[in-house]
Protein backbone atom coordinates (compact mmCIF):
# COMPACT_ATOMS: atom_id res chain seq x y z
CA UNK A 1 0.00 0.00 0.00
CA UNK A 2 1.42 2.91 -0.95
CA UNK A 3 1.94 6.17 1.33
CA UNK A 4 -0.86 7.93 -0.31
CA UNK A 5 -3.26 5.51 0.44
CA UNK A 6 -2.60 4.91 4.09
CA UNK A 7 -2.55 8.68 4.63
CA UNK A 8 -5.78 8.88 3.05
CA UNK A 9 -6.99 6.16 5.17
CA UNK A 10 -5.54 7.57 7.99
CA UNK A 11 -6.78 10.98 7.54
CA UNK A 12 -10.52 9.91 6.46
CA UNK A 13 -11.27 8.21 9.79
CA UNK A 14 -10.03 11.85 11.33
CA UNK A 15 -12.19 13.98 9.03
CA UNK A 16 -15.06 11.61 9.65
CA UNK A 17 -14.58 11.78 13.47
CA UNK A 18 -14.38 15.84 13.02
CA UNK A 19 -17.32 15.98 11.07
CA UNK A 20 -19.55 14.65 13.37
CA UNK A 21 -17.65 16.90 16.42
CA UNK A 22 -18.03 19.94 13.95
CA UNK A 23 -21.69 18.82 13.19
CA UNK A 24 -22.17 18.64 17.56
CA UNK A 25 -19.87 22.11 17.24
CA UNK A 26 -22.57 23.82 15.25
CA UNK A 27 -25.44 22.41 17.53
CA UNK A 28 -23.96 23.88 20.60
CA UNK A 29 -24.34 26.97 19.20
CA UNK A 30 -27.78 26.40 18.75
CA UNK A 31 -28.55 25.87 22.01
CA UNK A 32 -26.63 28.87 23.33
CA UNK A 33 -28.74 31.24 20.36
CA UNK A 34 -32.14 29.56 21.97
CA UNK A 35 -31.29 29.92 25.32
CA UNK A 36 -29.82 33.22 25.48
CA UNK A 37 -30.48 36.55 24.30
CA UNK A 38 -29.07 37.83 21.53
CA UNK A 39 -27.08 40.13 23.21
CA UNK A 40 -25.96 37.38 26.00
CA UNK A 41 -24.88 34.94 22.81
CA UNK A 42 -23.06 37.96 21.24
CA UNK A 43 -21.37 38.44 24.50
CA UNK A 44 -20.06 35.35 24.98
CA UNK A 45 -18.65 34.52 21.22
CA UNK A 46 -17.09 38.07 21.99
CA UNK A 47 -15.38 37.53 25.40
CA UNK A 48 -15.04 33.87 23.37
CA UNK A 49 -13.37 35.23 20.47
CA UNK A 50 -10.95 37.60 22.12
CA UNK A 51 -9.72 34.42 24.17
CA UNK A 52 -9.62 32.60 21.21
CA UNK A 53 -7.19 35.07 19.49
CA UNK A 54 -4.76 35.18 23.05
CA UNK A 55 -4.59 31.68 22.87
CA UNK A 56 -2.45 32.31 19.58
CA UNK A 57 -0.08 32.91 21.61
CA UNK A 58 -0.15 30.13 24.48
CA UNK A 59 2.67 28.30 25.42
CA UNK A 60 4.89 30.46 22.76
CA UNK A 61 3.78 28.32 20.29
CA UNK A 62 5.56 24.99 21.93
CA UNK A 63 2.26 23.26 21.79
CA UNK A 64 2.45 22.93 17.89
CA UNK A 65 6.36 22.57 18.27
CA UNK A 66 5.60 19.14 20.20
CA UNK A 67 4.02 17.96 16.94
CA UNK A 68 7.56 18.45 15.09
CA UNK A 69 10.07 17.32 17.81
CA UNK A 70 8.40 14.49 19.85
CA UNK A 71 8.22 12.00 16.65
CA UNK A 72 12.08 12.86 16.09
CA UNK A 73 13.00 12.07 19.65
CA UNK A 74 10.73 8.51 19.58
CA UNK A 75 12.85 7.89 16.12
CA UNK A 76 15.96 8.48 17.90
CA UNK A 77 15.03 6.53 20.74
CA UNK A 78 15.31 10.11 23.10
CA UNK A 79 12.94 8.96 25.59
CA UNK A 80 14.00 11.31 27.87
CA UNK A 81 13.56 14.40 25.98
CA UNK A 82 10.20 13.53 24.65
CA UNK A 83 8.78 13.55 28.54
CA UNK A 84 11.21 16.92 28.22
CA UNK A 85 9.50 18.61 25.44
CA UNK A 86 6.03 17.72 27.38
CA UNK A 87 7.13 19.40 30.62
CA UNK A 88 8.44 22.47 28.74
CA UNK A 89 5.42 22.81 26.79
CA UNK A 90 2.98 22.45 30.69
CA UNK A 91 5.71 25.15 31.83
CA UNK A 92 5.23 27.48 28.60
CA UNK A 93 1.71 27.08 28.97
CA UNK A 94 0.95 27.73 32.14
CA UNK A 95 3.57 30.91 32.51
CA UNK A 96 1.63 32.38 29.59
CA UNK A 97 -1.47 31.83 30.55
CA UNK A 98 -1.26 33.52 34.08
CA UNK A 99 0.88 36.48 32.07
CA UNK A 100 -2.57 36.68 29.76
CA UNK A 101 -4.86 36.09 32.93
CA UNK A 102 -3.05 38.79 34.73
CA UNK A 103 -3.81 41.18 31.86
CA UNK A 104 -6.99 40.00 31.81
CA UNK A 105 -8.07 40.73 35.21
CA UNK A 106 -7.03 44.05 35.77
CA UNK A 107 -8.21 45.15 32.24
CA UNK A 108 -11.58 43.67 32.52
CA UNK A 109 -13.29 46.68 33.86
CA UNK A 110 -12.32 49.30 31.82
CA UNK A 111 -12.96 46.24 28.61
CA UNK A 112 -16.23 45.65 29.92
CA UNK A 113 -16.99 49.58 29.92
CA UNK A 114 -15.61 50.53 27.14
CA UNK A 115 -15.29 47.59 24.45
CA UNK A 116 -18.01 45.47 25.36
CA UNK A 117 -20.06 48.47 26.61
CA UNK A 118 -22.14 45.47 28.64
CA UNK A 119 -21.58 45.37 32.57
CA UNK A 120 -21.87 41.46 32.22
CA UNK A 121 -18.93 41.27 30.85
CA UNK A 122 -16.67 42.15 33.81
CA UNK A 123 -17.65 38.92 35.37
CA UNK A 124 -17.66 36.67 32.14
CA UNK A 125 -14.45 37.88 31.61
CA UNK A 126 -12.80 36.63 34.46
CA UNK A 127 -14.85 33.29 34.17
CA UNK A 128 -13.09 32.93 30.95
CA UNK A 129 -9.87 33.80 33.02
CA UNK A 130 -10.06 29.96 34.24
CA UNK A 131 -11.86 28.56 30.72
CA UNK A 132 -8.32 30.05 28.97
CA UNK A 133 -6.29 27.82 31.41
CA UNK A 134 -8.39 24.38 31.01
CA UNK A 135 -8.56 24.95 27.39
CA UNK A 136 -5.01 25.65 26.91
CA UNK A 137 -3.60 22.40 28.79
CA UNK A 138 -6.51 20.58 27.12
CA UNK A 139 -5.20 21.78 23.66
CA UNK A 140 -1.62 20.62 25.23
CA UNK A 141 -2.92 17.19 25.27
CA UNK A 142 -4.58 17.22 21.93
CA UNK A 143 -1.26 18.04 20.27
CA UNK A 144 0.53 15.54 22.26
CA UNK A 145 -1.76 12.37 21.31
CA UNK A 146 -0.97 14.26 17.71
CA UNK A 147 2.64 14.12 18.59
CA UNK A 148 2.38 10.30 19.44
CA UNK A 149 0.98 9.70 16.27
CA UNK A 150 -2.64 8.51 18.20
CA UNK A 151 -4.99 10.01 15.47
CA UNK A 152 -7.91 7.96 17.77
CA UNK A 153 -7.61 10.20 20.89
CA UNK A 154 -6.26 13.22 18.86
CA UNK A 155 -9.83 13.06 17.08
CA UNK A 156 -12.02 11.79 19.64
CA UNK A 157 -10.80 14.20 22.25
CA UNK A 158 -12.58 16.86 20.24
CA UNK A 159 -15.86 14.36 19.87
CA UNK A 160 -15.91 13.77 23.29
CA UNK A 161 -15.67 17.56 23.79
CA UNK A 162 -18.16 18.34 21.97
CA UNK A 163 -20.43 15.57 23.04
CA UNK A 164 -20.31 16.42 26.33
CA UNK A 165 -20.75 20.81 25.81
CA UNK A 166 -24.02 19.56 24.61
CA UNK A 167 -25.30 17.20 26.60
CA UNK A 168 -24.17 19.46 29.81
CA UNK A 169 -25.57 22.53 28.57
CA UNK A 170 -29.08 21.11 27.82
CA UNK A 171 -28.85 20.12 31.68
CA UNK A 172 -27.58 23.47 32.73
CA UNK A 173 -30.29 25.48 30.95
CA UNK A 174 -32.93 22.84 32.09
CA UNK A 175 -32.28 24.67 35.61
CA UNK A 176 -30.94 28.03 34.55
CA UNK A 177 -30.84 30.09 31.26
CA UNK A 178 -28.19 32.49 31.65
CA UNK A 179 -24.48 33.13 29.90
CA UNK A 180 -23.44 32.44 33.36
CA UNK A 181 -24.59 28.59 32.85
CA UNK A 182 -22.99 28.34 29.53
CA UNK A 183 -19.45 29.46 31.03
CA UNK A 184 -19.59 27.19 34.19
CA UNK A 185 -20.25 24.26 31.66
CA UNK A 186 -17.45 25.14 29.55
CA UNK A 187 -15.42 25.04 33.03
CA UNK A 188 -16.72 21.97 33.83
CA UNK A 189 -16.25 19.96 30.76
CA UNK A 190 -12.72 21.07 30.15
CA UNK A 191 -11.55 20.20 33.75
CA UNK A 192 -12.96 16.85 32.78
CA UNK A 193 -11.56 16.40 29.97
CA UNK A 194 -8.01 17.22 30.99
CA UNK A 195 -8.31 14.53 34.20
CA UNK A 196 -9.52 11.62 31.95
CA UNK A 197 -7.06 12.35 28.85
CA UNK A 198 -3.85 12.86 31.65
CA UNK A 199 -4.82 9.33 32.19
CA UNK A 200 -4.53 8.59 28.43
CA UNK A 201 -1.30 10.33 27.88
CA UNK A 202 0.22 8.18 31.08
CA UNK A 203 -0.45 5.32 29.72
CA UNK A 204 0.88 6.25 26.08
CA UNK A 205 4.24 7.46 28.16
CA UNK A 206 4.35 4.05 30.67
CA UNK A 207 6.59 2.40 27.80
CA UNK A 208 9.72 5.61 27.97
CA UNK A 209 12.37 5.59 29.67
CA UNK A 210 14.20 8.69 31.41
CA UNK A 211 12.94 11.71 33.40
CA UNK A 212 11.36 14.51 32.37
CA UNK A 213 13.75 18.01 33.03
CA UNK A 214 13.98 21.15 31.45
CA UNK A 215 16.31 20.62 27.96
CA UNK A 216 17.84 24.24 27.63
CA UNK A 217 18.69 23.09 23.64
CA UNK A 218 15.18 21.35 23.55
CA UNK A 219 13.51 24.43 24.94
CA UNK A 220 15.18 27.17 22.83
CA UNK A 221 14.66 24.87 19.48
CA UNK A 222 10.78 24.57 20.51
CA UNK A 223 10.52 28.37 21.24
CA UNK A 224 11.88 29.13 18.13
CA UNK A 225 9.62 26.99 15.92
CA UNK A 226 6.85 28.13 17.87
CA UNK A 227 7.17 31.94 17.95
CA UNK A 228 7.56 30.66 13.45
CA UNK A 229 3.98 28.71 13.59
CA UNK A 230 2.50 31.51 15.70
CA UNK A 231 3.74 33.55 12.79
CA UNK A 232 2.27 31.68 10.11
CA UNK A 233 -1.31 30.81 12.08
CA UNK A 234 -2.01 34.86 13.04
CA UNK A 235 -3.19 35.13 9.54
CA UNK A 236 -5.87 32.20 9.79
CA UNK A 237 -6.56 33.77 13.28
CA UNK A 238 -7.04 37.47 11.58
CA UNK A 239 -8.86 36.24 8.46
CA UNK A 240 -11.13 34.00 10.91
CA UNK A 241 -11.84 36.92 14.11
CA UNK A 242 -11.46 40.16 13.16
CA UNK A 243 -15.01 40.49 12.00
CA UNK A 244 -16.34 39.99 15.19
CA UNK A 245 -13.64 41.95 16.92
CA UNK A 246 -14.11 44.96 14.88
CA UNK A 247 -17.71 44.54 15.29
CA UNK A 248 -17.86 44.40 18.60
CA UNK A 249 -16.12 47.82 18.91
CA UNK A 250 -18.52 49.90 16.80
CA UNK A 251 -21.21 47.81 16.55
CA UNK A 252 -23.76 46.24 19.45
CA UNK A 253 -23.56 42.78 21.30
CA UNK A 254 -26.99 41.63 19.25
CA UNK A 255 -25.33 42.62 16.16
CA UNK A 256 -22.45 40.61 16.96
CA UNK A 257 -24.61 37.59 18.14
CA UNK A 258 -26.66 37.70 14.90
CA UNK A 259 -23.30 37.18 12.73
CA UNK A 260 -22.09 34.77 15.05
CA UNK A 261 -24.91 32.07 14.04
CA UNK A 262 -24.14 33.20 10.25
CA UNK A 263 -20.75 32.76 10.19
CA UNK A 264 -20.99 28.93 11.58
CA UNK A 265 -23.92 28.28 9.57
CA UNK A 266 -21.76 29.44 6.25
CA UNK A 267 -18.27 27.32 7.50
CA UNK A 268 -19.96 23.80 7.58
CA UNK A 269 -19.93 24.63 3.38
CA UNK A 270 -15.99 24.91 4.26
CA UNK A 271 -16.22 20.88 4.92
CA UNK A 272 -16.52 19.74 1.39
CA UNK A 273 -12.93 21.46 0.86
CA UNK A 274 -11.43 20.46 4.17
CA UNK A 275 -12.46 17.02 2.71
CA UNK A 276 -10.59 17.50 -0.07
CA UNK A 277 -7.71 18.89 1.48
CA UNK A 278 -7.42 15.85 3.93
CA UNK A 279 -6.68 13.70 0.29
CA UNK A 280 -5.09 15.85 -1.83
CA UNK A 281 -2.29 17.03 1.05
CA UNK A 282 -0.50 13.54 1.13
CA UNK A 283 -1.03 12.98 -2.62
CA UNK A 284 0.06 16.36 -3.77
CA UNK A 285 3.59 15.39 -1.78
CA UNK A 286 4.35 11.84 -3.04
CA UNK A 287 3.50 12.66 -6.52
CA UNK A 288 5.75 16.32 -6.43
CA UNK A 289 8.55 13.87 -4.78
CA UNK A 290 8.53 11.32 -7.39
CA UNK A 291 8.48 14.42 -10.07
CA UNK A 292 5.66 13.39 -11.62
CA UNK A 293 4.25 16.90 -12.34
CA UNK A 294 2.23 15.95 -15.23
CA UNK A 295 -0.13 13.47 -13.27
CA UNK A 296 0.23 16.26 -10.34
CA UNK A 297 -1.44 19.15 -12.63
CA UNK A 298 -4.57 16.86 -13.92
CA UNK A 299 -5.19 15.41 -10.91
CA UNK A 300 -5.30 19.01 -9.28
CA UNK A 301 -7.47 20.47 -11.99
CA UNK A 302 -9.91 17.15 -11.73
CA UNK A 303 -10.40 18.26 -7.96
CA UNK A 304 -10.85 22.18 -8.78
CA UNK A 305 -13.12 21.12 -11.16
CA UNK A 306 -15.20 18.64 -9.11
CA UNK A 307 -14.67 20.37 -6.06
CA UNK A 308 -16.30 23.14 -7.37
CA UNK A 309 -19.24 21.21 -8.77
CA UNK A 310 -19.97 19.92 -5.23
CA UNK A 311 -19.66 23.07 -3.33
CA UNK A 312 -22.03 24.88 -6.29
CA UNK A 313 -25.33 23.16 -5.21
CA UNK A 314 -24.83 23.37 -1.07
CA UNK A 315 -24.67 27.35 -1.55
CA UNK A 316 -27.24 27.48 -3.88
CA UNK A 317 -29.52 26.04 -1.58
CA UNK A 318 -28.14 28.07 1.35
CA UNK A 319 -28.25 31.02 -0.35
CA UNK A 320 -31.55 30.60 -1.61
CA UNK A 321 -33.19 29.57 1.75
CA UNK A 322 -31.13 31.69 3.88
CA UNK A 323 -33.63 33.28 5.99
CA UNK A 324 -35.84 30.22 6.52
CA UNK A 325 -32.16 28.80 7.87
CA UNK A 326 -31.47 30.73 10.63
CA UNK A 327 -35.10 31.17 11.63
CA UNK A 328 -35.14 27.11 11.95
CA UNK A 329 -31.97 26.82 13.41
CA UNK A 330 -31.13 30.06 15.99
CA UNK A 331 -34.59 31.60 15.88
CA UNK A 332 -36.61 34.56 14.42
CA UNK A 333 -34.19 37.01 15.91
CA UNK A 334 -31.43 36.19 13.89
CA UNK A 335 -33.02 36.07 10.40
CA UNK A 336 -31.23 39.99 9.88
CA UNK A 337 -27.96 38.31 9.02
CA UNK A 338 -29.66 36.52 5.73
CA UNK A 339 -28.27 39.12 3.57
CA UNK A 340 -24.77 38.89 5.11
CA UNK A 341 -25.03 34.92 4.94
CA UNK A 342 -25.61 35.34 1.23
CA UNK A 343 -22.31 37.27 0.91
CA UNK A 344 -20.21 35.03 2.95
CA UNK A 345 -22.19 32.26 1.03
CA UNK A 346 -20.47 33.60 -2.60
CA UNK A 347 -16.85 34.09 -0.46
CA UNK A 348 -16.43 30.54 0.91
CA UNK A 349 -16.24 29.41 -2.88
CA UNK A 350 -13.12 31.28 -3.37
CA UNK A 351 -11.75 30.25 0.40
CA UNK A 352 -12.46 26.75 -0.60
CA UNK A 353 -10.14 27.39 -3.61
CA UNK A 354 -7.80 28.59 -1.43
CA UNK A 355 -7.52 25.92 1.07
CA UNK A 356 -7.07 23.04 -1.88
CA UNK A 357 -4.82 25.32 -3.38
CA UNK A 358 -3.09 26.07 -0.18
CA UNK A 359 -3.04 22.54 0.12
CA UNK A 360 -1.15 21.89 -2.78
CA UNK A 361 1.26 24.78 -2.15
CA UNK A 362 2.36 22.86 1.40
CA UNK A 363 2.56 19.24 -0.17
CA UNK A 364 5.29 21.03 -2.87
CA UNK A 365 7.24 22.32 0.34
CA UNK A 366 6.10 26.09 -0.43
CA UNK A 367 4.20 26.71 2.91
CA UNK A 368 5.93 30.18 3.74
CA UNK A 369 4.03 31.10 0.14
CA UNK A 370 0.49 30.37 1.80
CA UNK A 371 0.92 31.71 4.74
CA UNK A 372 2.11 35.24 2.89
CA UNK A 373 -0.95 34.83 1.07
CA UNK A 374 -3.43 34.50 4.54
CA UNK A 375 -1.71 37.20 6.18
CA UNK A 376 -2.46 39.51 3.33
CA UNK A 377 -5.99 38.28 2.84
CA UNK A 378 -5.95 38.63 7.07
CA UNK A 379 -4.43 42.63 6.66
CA UNK A 380 -6.84 43.25 3.95
CA UNK A 381 -9.77 41.70 5.85
CA UNK A 382 -8.59 43.79 9.10
CA UNK A 383 -8.74 47.35 7.16
CA UNK A 384 -12.04 46.59 5.38
CA UNK A 385 -13.55 45.99 8.70
CA UNK A 386 -12.34 49.21 9.94
CA UNK A 387 -13.50 51.13 6.83
CA UNK A 388 -17.01 49.28 6.63
CA UNK A 389 -18.22 48.02 10.15
CA UNK A 390 -18.79 51.56 11.66
CA UNK A 391 -21.28 51.92 9.05
CA UNK A 392 -22.32 48.94 7.67
CA UNK A 393 -22.14 46.52 10.63
CA UNK A 394 -22.13 42.85 10.00
CA UNK A 395 -22.91 43.96 6.27
CA UNK A 396 -19.53 45.38 6.28
CA UNK A 397 -17.98 42.24 8.00
CA UNK A 398 -19.51 40.10 5.19
CA UNK A 399 -18.51 42.02 2.53
CA UNK A 400 -15.06 42.52 3.95
CA UNK A 401 -14.43 38.48 4.21
CA UNK A 402 -16.06 37.98 0.80
CA UNK A 403 -13.65 40.65 -0.59
CA UNK A 404 -10.46 38.62 1.27
CA UNK A 405 -11.50 35.47 0.30
CA UNK A 406 -11.72 36.29 -3.30
CA UNK A 407 -8.65 38.19 -2.68
CA UNK A 408 -6.45 34.63 -1.37
CA UNK A 409 -8.50 32.12 -3.67
CA UNK A 410 -7.22 34.07 -7.06
CA UNK A 411 -3.68 35.13 -5.85
CA UNK A 412 -2.94 31.69 -4.39
CA UNK A 413 -4.00 29.54 -7.75
CA UNK A 414 -1.70 32.58 -9.58
CA UNK A 415 0.92 31.38 -7.46
CA UNK A 416 0.61 27.88 -7.67
CA UNK A 417 0.43 27.83 -11.85
CA UNK A 418 4.58 29.60 -11.39
CA UNK A 419 5.34 25.77 -9.99
CA UNK A 420 2.72 23.43 -11.67
CA UNK A 421 1.08 24.29 -15.16
CA UNK A 422 -2.46 23.63 -14.16
CA UNK A 423 -4.98 23.88 -16.54
CA UNK A 424 -7.77 25.21 -14.80
CA UNK A 425 -11.37 24.32 -15.63
CA UNK A 426 -12.91 27.23 -16.62
CA UNK A 427 -15.14 26.28 -19.06
CA UNK A 428 -16.50 23.37 -16.63
CA UNK A 429 -16.83 26.17 -13.98
CA UNK A 430 -18.76 28.62 -16.11
CA UNK A 431 -21.24 25.40 -16.79
CA UNK A 432 -21.24 24.79 -12.92
CA UNK A 433 -22.00 28.44 -12.22
CA UNK A 434 -24.74 28.55 -15.43
CA UNK A 435 -26.42 25.25 -14.17
CA UNK A 436 -26.38 26.67 -10.55
CA UNK A 437 -28.12 29.99 -11.61
CA UNK A 438 -30.61 27.83 -13.07
CA UNK A 439 -31.02 25.77 -10.15
CA UNK A 440 -31.62 29.06 -8.22
CA UNK A 441 -34.22 30.28 -10.54
CA UNK A 442 -36.00 26.85 -10.37
CA UNK A 443 -35.75 27.21 -6.26
CA UNK A 444 -37.28 30.63 -6.43
CA UNK A 445 -40.29 29.25 -8.96
CA UNK A 446 -40.82 26.52 -6.68
CA UNK A 447 -41.18 28.64 -3.57
CA UNK A 448 -43.48 31.09 -4.92
CA UNK A 449 -45.70 28.32 -6.40
CA UNK A 450 -45.68 25.84 -3.44
CA UNK A 451 -48.17 26.44 -0.31
CA UNK A 452 -46.84 24.12 2.60
CA UNK A 453 -44.92 23.46 5.82
CA UNK A 454 -41.43 25.75 5.51
CA UNK A 455 -39.79 22.10 6.42
CA UNK A 456 -41.29 19.92 4.34
CA UNK A 457 -40.98 22.97 1.57
CA UNK A 458 -36.97 23.64 1.70
CA UNK A 459 -36.59 19.61 1.89
CA UNK A 460 -38.55 18.77 -1.61
CA UNK A 461 -37.63 21.88 -3.17
CA UNK A 462 -33.83 21.36 -2.42
CA UNK A 463 -34.14 17.62 -3.45
CA UNK A 464 -35.88 18.68 -6.68
CA UNK A 465 -33.56 21.06 -7.42
CA UNK A 466 -30.60 19.18 -6.46
CA UNK A 467 -31.58 16.08 -8.73
CA UNK A 468 -31.85 18.59 -11.92
CA UNK A 469 -28.38 20.22 -10.97
CA UNK A 470 -27.19 16.58 -10.68
CA UNK A 471 -28.48 15.63 -14.23
CA UNK A 472 -27.39 18.80 -15.79
CA UNK A 473 -23.78 18.72 -14.60
CA UNK A 474 -24.04 14.85 -16.44
CA UNK A 475 -25.41 16.31 -19.08
CA UNK A 476 -22.60 19.18 -19.44
CA UNK A 477 -19.89 16.82 -18.60
CA UNK A 478 -18.66 18.53 -15.86
CA UNK A 479 -18.84 15.25 -13.97
CA UNK A 480 -17.45 12.25 -15.67
CA UNK A 481 -19.24 9.31 -13.52
CA UNK A 482 -16.84 7.13 -14.71
CA UNK A 483 -13.49 8.86 -13.78
CA UNK A 484 -15.69 9.75 -10.63
CA UNK A 485 -15.82 5.86 -9.70
CA UNK A 486 -12.45 5.60 -10.83
CA UNK A 487 -10.62 8.36 -8.85
CA UNK A 488 -13.06 7.14 -5.55
CA UNK A 489 -11.73 3.89 -6.29
CA UNK A 490 -8.39 4.77 -5.93
CA UNK A 491 -8.56 6.64 -2.81
CA UNK A 492 -10.77 4.07 -0.68
CA UNK A 493 -8.64 0.47 -2.50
Amino acid sequence: MSYTKRAVKGFMIVFVINIIAAFLGYLIRIVLARNLTVAEYGLFFSVFTLMSFLGVFISLGTNESIVKYIPEFLVKKQHSKVKSALLITAVCTLATVIVFSIIIFFLSQPLANHYFRNPLAEPVLLLFIAILLFVSFKGMLRQAFQALQDMRLFSFMYLAENSLLLIMLFAAFAFSQTIFSAAYVYIAVNLLLIMIFTLFLKKSLYSLTGKASIDKKVLKDMVKFGIFVIGSNIGGIMILYTDTLVLTYFRSLAEVGVYNAVVPTVMMIQFFATSIVTVIFPMVSELWAKKKKDYLAKGLGTIYQYSFAIMIPAVIIALAFSEPILGIMFGPDYIGGAIPMQLLLVGIVFFGLYSITSAALNGIGKPAISTKILLQGALLNLILNLLLIPTMGMLGAALSSLISYVFTGIYSSLKLARFIEIRMPWLSWLKTVAIGIIMLLLIIFLSDLLVMNVYAKIIMISAIAGILYLVLVIIAKVIDLKELVSLLAHIVK
